[in-house]
């Protein structure tokens, strides 16, 4: 079985800003060459704000590296493009195109403007992760007490009203209960692009099944991270693949069949053991396989579900 891949979070177009180099082949954790092992490959390429740098620096760094992206998918258009909705999407995929789609991790680089937010929508962001570490203009990170701020909760109204996905990875518990009161009123899904199981492991950064059974019920999708020390306590023992095997599975066993799949946080994070690149995310294809797995559940998981969640979302 020639797997399929559609992932909803990583760090490689910073990465490639960053580093200079090039997404046909490079060092990073994604280039066109190491996604060749699957059949078709779907992307979202999250801009992080860097925590070094304040709000308005951040919107820059965005612009600058938005627009690295797009001059290297440039160079290489006959095997990979940026989509902005449903039929530019199925287009590539039916090309075999490598598609790319454009995210933002951390919203403070809105800087208190709601107005960039139609920018955003513009330049085709299709999800905005609110919040990343500490306290911000938009509210409080997972390693805080803190809910959404006033500007906090208009923006992620004016994303619901422009069709901006709010992520609540990285946000603290209070925030999403804030935000999750917006989207009831809005009757709009929000999404988990990189978040593992609380449950299992009860690190900050990690979601709740509580927070698990809404973003269910209001149609949106969760991905697994491959963050070692989201996975595990690494100060024990050394995060595997079937550590990433452990948290698909319980979420599987909340009934995640439909709405789970991966959000690896590529060129973000450390990676499990026996996991260097995205072309070796195939081994836990094995491990579910060899748990009873069905080669349906396992497309599902690794493309189906967030493709039928951008197919209407987009």
């Amino acid at each position: 079985m020639k797997l399929s891949l559609f992932d909803t979070h990583c760090d490689t177009g910073y990465e490639l800003y960053h580093r200079s180099c090039g997404l046909a082949q490079n060092n990073c954790h994604i280039d066109l060459s190491k996604a060749q092992v699957y059949q078709k490959c779907a992307q979202y390429f999250a801009i992080w704000s860097n925590r070094r740098l304040d709000d308005e620096a951040c919107w820059q760094d965005f612009l600058k590296i938005t627009q690295y992206l797009d001059a290297e998918l440039a160079n290489v258009a006959d095997s990979a493009v940026r989509v902005s909705d449903a039929s530019t999407l199925q287009q590539a995929l039916d090309a075999q195109k490598y598609a790319v789609i454009l995210a933002v991790e951390d919203a403070r680089l809105t800087a208190g403007k709601l107005e960039r937010l139609d920018i955003l929508k513009a330049m085709g962001v299709k999800y905005l992760t609110l919040l990343w570490g500490g306290e911000t203009c938009v509210g409080g990170s997972h390693n805080t007490q803190v809910g959404l701020t006033p500007f906090g909760k208009d923006l992620s109204r004016r994303c619901f009203e422009l069709g901006l996905i709010p992520d609540i990875s990285h946000a603290s518990e209070q925030s999403v209960d804030d935000l999750l009161a917006i989207a009831y009123e809005y009757k709009k899904p929000i999404i988990a692009t990189h978040s593992n199981a609380y449950g299992l492991y009860p690190h900050s950064r990690n979601l709740r099944d509580r927070h698990f059974a809404a973003v269910k019920e209001l149609g949106g999708v969760v991905g697994v991270s491959l963050c070692c020390s989201h996975l595990t306590d690494t100060s024990v023992h050394t995060a595997t693949p079937h550590h990433v095997f452990e948290h698909i599975d319980y979420y599987m066993g909340l009934g995640g069949q439909d709405m789970v799949g991966f959000g690896c946080d590529w060129d973000g994070t450390d990676l499990p053991d026996g996991i260097e690149h995205v072309g070796h995310l195939t081994c836990v294809a094995d491990i579910m396989a060899s748990h009873g797995y069905s080669d349906t559940l396992i497309q599902n998981i690794f493309f189906n579900n967030f493709y039928n969640f951008a197919i209407q979302n987009l």
